[in-house]
């Protein structure tokens, strides 16, 4: 038997604006948490419970990595 160990990257949390956190920022792209419990890329909606940003790529460090290969 393994165990696992939980990784969190960040800041990674869910918003949930019914219990009183922000709410989404309307027609963005963002992780939104059904209510089946599953995540999805997409804007709110009538299935959404919670929402989280998408992370932010860092285009400088991505030329760095493109101009060393």
């Amino acid at each position: 038997m393994t165990t696992q160990i939980p990784h969190i990257s960040g800041n990674a949390e869910y918003r949930y604006p019914a219990a009183g956190d922000p709410p989404c920022p309307r027609g963005t792209k963002c992780l939104i948490l059904t209510r089946l419990g599953v995540c999805v890329i997409g804007v709110w909606g009538d299935d959404a419970l919670a929402w989280a940003p998408l992370p932010k790529r860092d285009h400088e460090k991505e030329s760095k990595i493109h101009d060393l290969s």
